[in-house]
């Protein structure tokens, strides 16, 4: 599977799990980062160490290891 830290820009996905421990776990439901919630990826430094995503009309910045955690299949399957 997918995980955002692999998603190129404007590239859409919808989220099947969050690996992520809390406390960042929780920020991240609580910002609509939930399964099934489509993502879509806006922007992503060159390195590749923060992510833009939208997620319900809602910009979220997100670290690598944020993007890491979050596993999501193609808005198409």
């Amino acid at each position: 599977m997918k995980r955002i830290s692999d998603l190129e820009i404007d590239e859409e996905a919808i989220v099947t799990k969050i690996f992520a421990k809390e406390p960042v776990k929780g920020r991240l439901l609580s910002m609509g980062i939930v399964k099934g919630a489509k993502v879509k990826v806006i922007a992503h430094t060159l390195a590749r160490q923060t992510w833009d995503i939208l997620s319900n009309n809602t910009k979220v910045a997100l670290r690598d290891e944020e993007a890491s955690s979050i596993e999501v299949k193609s808005i198409y399957e």
